[in-house]
């Protein structure tokens, strides 16, 4: 029915929720580049199929992945998503070569086995300014906790960043698209890093989940 009425109408859909995993190959054969697409948790049931979404269905605003029955612990995905904005449930198979090499502007990961080290080696490259030049948000879930101090550590080890206990002119929100709006919770405290192109990201973790807002002073 819905492949008729954009036929009848030629329009393409921009938005496609799926919610069963036959809908997958039907979306791919459909119209394999939309704007919004959310799979709902469940529906990936093996890496052929995530390997298949993730290389033949092209989403070029927001990409959600619910939780997956993917239960192969060594299993990796080192090739970016190509989409701005990415949420991942159970994100434990998403790595650093993923982020590092691709171009979205908000990421958000959650239950991640990212260790600590990488999340520091992605707020150097962002300073380097060679990589993540569109990144504005990245959210980071982690499974584990260890402590908020010997995260801090860790995570900022040999960066060059400004406490700051004020708010300073830093956004509050992040514009996801022209229709939503992303608030983002209050810290008490970030760690300020600064690029030489002028733009500041701050680093802040409050328990398990480390965030890193981009964003550029008013004059």
């Amino acid at each position: 029915m819905v492949e008729h009425i954009c036929e009848v109408f030629r329009s393409p859909l921009w938005v496609f929720d799926i919610f069963e995993e036959s809908l997958i190959e039907w979306i791919i054969n459909l119209q394999p580049t939309i704007r919004y697409v959310f799979i709902e948790d469940g529906v990936i049931t093996s890496i052929e199929t995530l390997d298949r979404v993730l290389k033949n269905l092209k989403v070029t605003e927001h990409f959600y992945l619910g939780s997956t029955e993917i239960h192969d612990e060594e299993f990796e995905v080192t090739e970016p998503i190509l989409s701005g904005f990415i949420s991942i449930a159970r994100s434990y198979w998403f790595t650093l070569p993923a982020i590092l090499n691709g171009n979205n502007s908000i990421i958000r990961l959650y239950d991640s086995m990212l260790p600590h080290k990488d999340i520091n080696t992605i707020l150097k490259e962002w300073q380097r300014g060679l990589k993540l030049r569109n990144l504005e948000y990245l959210e980071i879930e982690h499974v584990m906790h260890r402590g908020i101090r010997d995260d801090d550590l860790e995570v900022l080890e040999d960066l060059n960043f400004t406490p700051n206990l004020e708010n300073a002119g830093r956004p509050r929100k992040v514009q996801i698209h022209d229709e939503r709006t992303y608030w983002l919770p209050h810290v008490p405290f970030v760690c300020d890093l600064v690029r030489d192109d002028g733009m500041i990201g701050s680093v802040s973790y409050n328990y398990r989940v480390f965030r890193f807002q981009v964003w550029r002073r008013q004059i």
